[in-house]
């Protein structure tokens, strides 16, 4: 059954890989981006992750798929780089890259995913020989986990979420896919909801713990860099008791929505200040040009030192990576994005770590058992609609006692919830 399994997974892999291979192409040339090196990801293993073959195999590869992933692994490599031994972060989409590139470059050698093709999977196995492989959030990928298996590589889930979009496209496949899971020695599952769904795939039961979320255990870690874009983000601010909300992570759509709660706010708060980030910074364009016929004045991130004295604009899309928790620190209130349409919701434990007033929308069904401990503890505001988006904001701006105690409320669920690294590292033995 494994080999049929695989036989057939390869077969439907390498299908899709062929269809979405002019996608991408087409996709690329359109956002004039630095095209991902797909020869690298078919096996051509570059130089500096080559391990002597001499030595005995050691080192850590970490995989974490993008932005989200790689944002959570600070504390983790935090942990893991003082004992001097050689770690691996691998991603799969461009920004995550770019963000690892950008946190982690000192600590780590950074790469793209192998294609998971067991000749790919087999090579970059050889060629970085780890000891331990860490995937984050339940990424299962058939040929790479027999390939480490093959290699008797122990591999494990850390911060194991599995959404309800995911849960369903599992289930759907469960046949193909309990093989494999037998190949993965510890899912440190972030909730007993997390854990009830991996048993229901095939996980063998005394693999699975509950560990809680790693995202409790998030610092912000210094970056002169970040820090001086903070500081323009002050300047373009200026004095007199303006407010800055900022809007995280926002999907297709919400920034219509968001942009005319903004509109309505400020005639009565004449001083307030928008930051749009976008969930895609590729978006940053495409939301500008939404902006301009409404007669705010805008501008993106990148060009905010290039605005003419006396002229600042009204909001900012943040076209950057790797920005937001920085810019949750300075904000006065927060909404997080991805939750007004039903695409899951984001993570609101950055902001929250920062003692700032939290809204989402309805939708956050990625972050249910998070969102409702935030919502029990009095510790976030959710919003149903525009309207009740506009008066919760109303409320929050007029009242700085107000937004002082859901921000505190907010950091003391953070400060319960801290534990899942000391947890994971435990079970790992690490």
């Amino acid at each position: 059954m494994p080999f049929l399994s695989r036989l057939v997974y390869s077969l439907l892999y390498s299908l899709f890989i062929l269809a979405y291979g002019p996608y991408y192409l087409l996709r690329t040339a359109t956002r004039r981006q630095a095209p991902i090196p797909w020869l690298e990801r078919l096996g051509r293993v570059p130089n500096r992750l080559t391990s002597p073959r001499s030595e005995a195999p050691s080192g850590i590869w970490i995989h974490a798929v993008s932005v989200g992933e790689v944002s959570l692994l600070r504390p983790l490599v935090g942990a893991l780089s003082p004992r001097h031994e050689p770690l691996f972060i691998s991603t799969v989409t461009e920004t995550g890259q770019a963000l690892a590139r950008d946190l982690f470059s000192r600590e780590a050698e950074i790469f793209y995913f192998p294609l998971d093709f067991s000749w790919s999977c087999g090579r970059y196995l050889d060629r970085i020989r780890p000891r331990q492989i860490l995937v984050v959030e339940t990424e299962i990928w058939p040929n790479f986990l027999e390939q480490a298996a093959r290699r008797s590589i122990p591999v494990s889930i850390i911060n194991g979420r599995i959404s309800d979009a995911s849960f369903k496209r599992y289930r759907r496949v469960r046949t193909l896919l309990t093989p494999f899971l037998s190949h993965i020695n510890n899912f440190c599952m972030q909730s007993r909801e997390d854990k009830k769904r991996i048993l229901g795939m095939g996980a063998p039961e005394t693999r699975v713990h509950v560990v809680g979320n790693l995202k409790f255990d998030y610092q912000l870690a210094p970056s002169p860099e970040k820090e001086e874009a903070i500081n323009r983000i002050g300047a373009w601010m200026g004095a007199g008791g303006a407010l800055l909300w900022v809007c995280g992570s926002t999907r297709e759509g919400e920034e219509k929505i968001l942009l005319r709660v903004y509109q309505k706010l400020r005639s009565s708060f004449p001083l307030l200040r928008l930051i749009l980030v976008p969930r895609h910074p590729h978006r940053a364009g495409q939301v500008l040009d939404e902006i301009n016929p409404t007669g705010l004045a805008a501008g993106l991130r990148s060009q905010l030192g290039n605005v003419p004295q006396g002229a600042p604009p009204d909001c900012l899309i943040v076209d950057t990576i790797g920005e937001l928790a920085h810019l949750y620190a300075v904000a006065d209130v927060v909404f997080v994005g991805g939750s007004l349409f039903p695409t899951g919701g984001h993570n609101v434990i950055e902001a929250a770590h920062f003692s700032k007033p939290i809204l989402f929308g309805p939708n956050m069904q990625n972050f249910r058992e998070i969102s409702a401990h935030f919502l029990e503890s009095y510790a976030a505001l959710q919003v149903d609609s525009a309207d009740q988006l506009e008066t919760r904001m109303a409320g929050l701006l007029e009242d700085p006692a107000a937004r002082r105690w859901l921000g505190r409320n907010a950091r003391k669920v953070v400060r319960v919830n801290h534990g899942a690294l000391q947890r994971t590292l435990q079970i790992l033995k690490l």
